[in-house]
């Protein structure tokens, strides 16, 4: 899937991964996606719930060996 930026999270723990990848939606342009990288599955989950709950949107999430790959569109109808 094709991204306008990436975060890279992979080793960073909570809370600091949640308010990094918050920081960065909120410099990015509306409708802009963000691929995240992530090697824990527990900080998978909590994204998806923050993710969901901000008006952002999830459009997809896999494993990649050993990695987690996330993408999200920032707040695309201006919700």
């Amino acid at each position: 899937m094709k991204a306008d930026q990436q975060l890279d999270l992979a080793g960073v723990v909570i809370p600091f991964s949640l308010a990094l990848c918050k920081a960065t939606l909120e410099r990015m342009a509306t409708g802009a996606v963000l691929e995240i990288r992530l090697g824990d599955h527990d900080i998978l989950q909590d994204l998806l719930i923050i993710v969901d709950r901000s008006g952002d949107d999830v459009l997809g999430y896999e494993k990649q060996e050993e990695y987690y790959h996330l993408w999200v569109r920032k707040n695309p109808a201006g919700k």
